[in-house]
């Protein structure tokens, strides 16, 4: 009882939440489908599923595969960066297997949950394990900006064919974040703006206690999140030696928009790569939203018309999201169970990983 206890406190799902989430995103699916045929038809939807040419769909799986060793580079170097745990390939595998499995049921801890457990429980102090996760996220988000706002110039140069909004963003959202980030992750700043000098506050039920408590959180928050910047700028300055962490998550997406690539081209839809590219990037910002189950429905919808604002036909590009959700979302549930299995093996094991010498 104690172990499963255990179990349970890890991920914050039991079995009959996990089966919950799991009809939940079910439900949440059908309600999109249902919604989205009251545009478009539904004998062309099921047309175009009967026709699939289902040769194109092992390559849906390799480019999740390939999504899948890109984050497990990139996770391993990103931990290790001044002086991290040093995780084995087979332990970060599993761990990266249980995050995505986690983000798939929609747990409370989620993928970044879970990555926060392994980098904790790995020796990191829990600022510190905060700031790595965070740092992974943002070099995760900040590849796939590069990407979306590469494929916005190539479009704006007459490649490819995007609403001019989508493409203005892109252009101009990710130059300014790129811009933010190296001002506050300076040496000149990040000392500063990461600081949190002075005795935590404690929220009591005293109303004066509240707006220090509400203060303090706040500068925890923006001091974890720029630090996890920092950590970012110092593997960019280091990245001869962090090629995983610099070229993992170039994989990671390159492997996941294969996977779309591979699901429209099984309905015969021959998108351009730069189009495909923003309105892929586009719907995933859905993705940052801590919906329940995965974000199943919201993002099955958000991709939909984000491909057919690139000119995808409508009915096309829903079979196709939902062939491409099957791979990435519900799919990596299998793995996730099957490394949640040995879970307690990786709890005894990560308190024994090394660390890296700080270069």
């Amino acid at each position: 009882m104690a172990e499963r206890e255990r179990e349970s406190e890890i991920f914050g799902i039991d079995r009959k939440k996990a089966l919950l989430s799991v009809v939940l995103g079910l439900v949440l699916v059908g309600a999109a489908v249902a919604g989205i045929g009251q545009i478009t038809s539904f004998h062309h939807m099921v047309r175009a599923l009967r026709d699939a040419d289902t040769r194109w769909f092992p390559i849906c799986l390799l480019g999740e595969v390939l999504a899948y060793v890109g984050f497990i580079a990139a996770y391993r170097d990103i931990a290790r960066v001044d002086g991290g745990p040093l995780f084995p390939l087979w332990t970060a595998t599993r761990v990266v297997a249980i995050g995505f499995g986690a983000y798939a049921l929609g747990t409370s801890a989620g993928s970044l949950g879970l990555d926060y457990w392994a980098l904790h429980r790995a020796g990191e102090t829990p600022h510190m394990a905060l700031r790595r996760v965070l740092g992974l996220n943002t070099v995760e988000w900040m590849i796939l900006g590069i990407y979306a706002c590469v494929a916005a110039v190539v479009v704006a140069a007459g490649g490819g064919s995007a609403p001019r909004a989508m493409v203005l963003a892109w252009l101009i959202v990710v130059p300014v974040f790129v811009l933010a980030a190296a001002w506050v992750s300076s040496p000149r700043r990040s000392g500063r703006l990461t600081s949190l000098a002075g005795e935590r506050v404690r929220l009591g039920r005293a109303p004066s206690t509240w707006l220090p408590w509400l203060w303090y959180g706040g500068r925890a928050v923006v001091s974890a999140s720029i630090g996890g910047v920092v950590i970012v700028r110092h593997l960019l300055v280091k990245w001869r030696t962090h090629l995983g962490g610099v070229f993992g998550f170039a994989v990671f997406w390159a492997g996941d928009i294969i996977t779309l690539y591979a699901a429209l081209r099984a309905f015969e839809v021959h998108p351009a790569v730069p189009a495909l590219v923003l309105a892929y990037s586009t719907a995933y910002v859905v993705t940052m939203l801590p919906l329940p189950a995965g974000g199943s429905g919201g993002i099955e919808a958000g991709l939909a018309f984000s491909l057919n604002a690139v000119g995808i036909p409508l009915a096309e590009a829903l079979v196709a999201t939902l062939v491409y959700r099957f791979f990435t979302l519900w799919l990596p549930i299998l793995p996730a169970a099957l490394a949640a299995a040995k879970v307690r093996e990786l709890d005894r094991e990560l308190p024994r990983i090394p660390r890296a010498s700080i270069s």
